[in-house]
């Protein structure tokens, strides 16, 4: 009977085998799968001798004294192996408790009672009593044999919640079969006993061990695994050998599918994952799959789709692959998978075959989110990119198709050294107001008007609930092209809820990368030398008043501010432009909130427009910044008004894609005559005129998010505060080389990228530090596994106040330790 009842024990699942390795700290979950299955095979021998022993002698035909099949068919034990579970109410345990309180896994996992039908894991003395070796059927209700089950008391050699079958045998049959299985079932209970923690533990020892694996017998498992001073060695009995704990289990067909392990004839461990016969028998290096993927985007030609189809088909085939090739190729890659090509992208989001990976909740998911969480195969996010599609860079509402600005902003993470493991893409599909996405039979999101009010804003808040859930209160939650009408709202909602680290990219990271081009834009001086003009010298005026120019007009006011300038007179310095016109004070159009402070009145020479070219006579800014998707809004005649108020004017056309811009480079140089200094939010080719050599800037946020991030994770910042966006800013403005300055660069180029990250995020971290919401063990800042983790180079407490003494080693020392 206790054999049958092992035997329709099903075995853990994997969320459980998950939820005991997050909690206790294992890579993943394999290392317990690997565990329980090394386990089983000893089990089931010793059960099998066991049985022998206490047969008639020649019962067993095996020489070796284990039960051959017929005599396993005789004592109803299965001839193949069966991997073991947890006892079944222990298993219903876990699961409750990871819906209800995460905290009570470990617990939960380590409880050991003994089955509750049954004498023991063998043969039923009923059963050997009967003629035919048959057990006759149990009546209905409750088993008048039925063991009780007691709690053990509580002592320091046993997990708090562990209980022991009673031994209280009712009738001599019952005592009989419980002493043979005693040897049997105190093994087992051994093995049941075992902590998550000390299953771990052991399988992490074995993992730096040489030794092969060897099977062991569950109380020598105990005795390793619950041992301080096990070795490495002692533990390599426990689980198999390292090569063989990957993060995924996939094997044979299925690992052909799998990304984390395929990696195309460098893939590894062919015959442990059952491939042999499934690949081609030539192997290859890593960086032989490298020049693959390259060959085959040298085959799309020019075709950008063609490019970014193939590179997407690689990310959802062979990671490894495409995060070499992106990591070798970023400056010409980046285009592809970023702007401009992503929002086209976007726009054919539904013909995509395959689609770039993400997490996908829709308000039919409403309260049930965090189970389609614990779905994203990653058990270490530390970013979180969310969208809701409905402004989509210039392109407006594209509804579910946003997922691939979610995507591509994960790459460019990637790409500037972001472990791939630590980022969630995620869109939230509460609907579209566009018609022709709602027409379209091969849209893949929801085909009803957008979700507005309490219900939008309960999903969001059960979405960033259960991401920080799952992964711990310092993921990052990224907000990328909500409209405005959402945007700023839900950014000051989050940032006003306790321990949510977050920001909105397109208010935030847009302001600092367009503050850094213009501090950047004042080191070229109108002699040719690089003497700095003071920042408190300009005027400068937004064209286009949404989310990004407001939040940009905000964080320069900032700066003006912090070099001295009084809050009042640096106001004055910033002036808007929306759709209504000019923003003053007394128009007849309606004023937002957001853009009320820069609505001055009483200023000489200036009255309410609705003429860019009139705007720009009036105010003669020195700096023209484009961000409303209106192309061709920056015409010659304003080119030419600026250049007769300033003799080298700062002209942004940032809106993306290209076909948004409001003006080229081209065009801004010659209008110019070379004068301008020009930047935008797609990089423009470099230009000659007049026989000279000029480097449109890449205005692009990509140089500002990753290093935000990063400097907040290294930091283990408790908020994102604005100073750290403008420490981000100053410091992006001063990479800019001199070479990059003769040729009229305000940013550093694109190939330059991932370094520029790294000192962006020392400048952030140091920010934080400032402000008093970086915390010593800079790992804790990082993802739910690795609190506690220290860095010297953060903690060793060199600086004058007490912290870091070099930001950028900090940094630098995250990315190897905390990964």
């Amino acid at each position: 009977m206790m054999m049958k009842k092992y035997e329709e024990e099903p075995y853990p699942t994997r969320e459980a085998m998950e939820a005991i390795a997050k909690e206790v700290g294992a890579p993943d979950w394999t290392k317990i799968d690997s565990f329980y299955k090394n386990m089983h095979v000893k089990h089931q021998e010793e059960y099998q001798q066991s049985a022998c022993e206490r047969q008639p002698t020649g019962f067993c035909s095996s020489s070796s004294g284990v039960a051959s099949r017929g005599t396993a068919d005789k004592l109803r034990i299965s001839p193949r192996p069966r991997r073991p579970a947890l006892p079944r109410h222990a298993r219903s345990t876990l699961l409750r408790a990871s819906r209800r309180d995460r905290t009570t896994m470990a617990s939960a996992a380590s409880c050991s009672i003994a089955p509750a039908r049954g004498v023991a894991r063998g043969v039923r003395a009923d059963a050997a009593a009967s003629p035919s070796g048959r057990r006759a059927p149990a009546s209905r209700g409750r088993h008048p044999r039925r063991r009780r089950v007691a709690a053990s008391s509580s002592s320091s050699s046993s997990p708090p919640c562990t209980a022991t079958v009673a031994e209280n045998a009712e009738d001599e049959d019952d005592a009989a079969a419980a002493d043979a299985t005693a040897p049997l079932r105190a093994s087992r209970r051994a093995m049941l006993a075992l902590t998550p923690a000390s299953v771990a533990a052991a399988a992490a020892a074995a993992a730096t061990s040489p030794r092969p694996s060897i099977a062991a017998t569950p109380s020598e498992v105990a005795s390793l695994a619950s041992s301080s001073s096990s070795s490495a060695a002692a533990a390599a009995r426990v689980a198999p050998a390292a090569s063989a704990l990957t993060s995924s289990s996939a094997v044979g067909y299925a690992a052909l599918h799998d990304p984390r392990v395929y990696n195309g004839l460098a893939t590894a461990d062919r015959t442990t994952r059952a491939l042999d016969g499934l690949l081609p028998a030539a192997a290859a290096t890593p960086e032989i799959e490298v020049r693959r993927a390259v060959a085959a985007l040298d085959a799309c030609g020019d075709d950008a789709m063609a490019k970014y189809r193939q590179l997407v088909s690689l990310q959802c085939t062979d990671e490894a692959t495409f995060y070499a090739l992106l990591e070798e190729k970023t400056e010409e890659l980046l285009p592809v998978l970023y702007t401009p090509t992503v929002g086209d992208a976007c726009l054919r989001f539904g013909t995509l075959s395959p689609r770039p990976p993400g997490l996908y909740v829709s308000i039919a998911d409403a309260g049930r989110v965090p189970s389609l969480v614990q779905n994203w195969p990653s058990s270490d996010v530390r970013v979180a990119v969310i969208t809701d599609g409905e402004r989509i860079l210039g392109l407006g509402d594209q509804g579910a198709n946003g997922m691939g600005i979610s995507a591509g902003k994960s790459m460019v993470y990637a790409a500037c050294g972001v472990k791939p493991e630590w980022l969630l893409p995620v869109h939230v599909d509460v609907g579209t107001n566009n018609k022709t996405l709602m027409g379209d039979p091969l849209y893949v999101g929801l085909k009803q008007p957008r979700e507005r009010g309490e219900a939008y804003d309960r999903l969001l808040d059960e979405t960033v609930d259960a991401i920080r859930a799952r992964y711990g209160e310092n993921v990052i939650v990224h907000w990328e092209d909500f409209a405005p009408r959402n945007a700023f709202r839900n950014l000051k909602r989050f940032r006003e809820k306790k321990g949510v680290r977050t920001y909105n990219d397109d208010i935030q990271g847009t302001a600092a990368v367009t503050v850094a081009g213009i501090l950047g834009a004042l080191r070229i001086a109108a002699d040719g030398k690089r003497t700095a003009a003071p920042l408190s010298e300009q005027t400068v005026l937004f064209f286009g008043a949404g989310q990004a120019n407001v939040g940009a007009a905000s964080l320069l006011v900032d700066a003006l501010v912090q070099d001295g300038v009084a809050r009042e007179d640096a106001l004055k310095k910033v002036w808007l432009f929306d759709s209504k016109g000019l923003v003053v004070d007394g128009r007849e159009d309606a004023i937002s909130a957001d853009k009320a402070p820069f609505a001055h009145a009483g200023v000489a020479g200036v009255r309410p427009t609705k003429d860019l070219t009139d705007a720009v006579r009036a105010l003669k800014p020195t700096a023209l910044v484009g961000a409303a998707a209106q192309p061709g809004a920056f015409t010659e005649g304003i080119v030419k008004a600026m250049c007769a108020a300033t003799p080298r004017p700062i002209v942004f056309a940032l809106s993306n894609p290209t076909s948004k811009a409001e003006c080229t480079a081209a065009q801004a140089y010659q209008w110019s005559k070379g004068k301008a200094i020009f930047a935008s939010g797609t990089l423009f080719a470099p230009v000659t005129y007049g026989g000279e050599r000029y480097e449109p800037g890449f205005a692009n946020n990509a140089f500002i998010f990753p290093g935000v991030a990063l400097g907040a994770l290294a930091s283990g910042a408790s908020s994102v505060t604005d100073g750290m966006f403008l420490a981000a800013a100053r410091s992006l403005a001063s990479q800019v080389s001199a070479d990059r300055l003769e040729l009229g660069a305000a940013y550093p180029p694109t190939g330059y990228i991932k370094e520029a990250a790294v000192k962006v995020a020392a400048a952030v971290a140091a920010a934080a530090e400032e402000e008093g919401v970086a915390r010593v063990g800079a790992c804790g800042g990082g993802g739910k596994g690795n609190g506690g983790s220290r860095i010297p180079s953060l903690d060793a407490g060199g600086g004058d106040d007490g912290g870091c003494a070099n930001y950028e080693a900090c940094v630098r020392d995250y990315l190897k330790t905390c990964a």
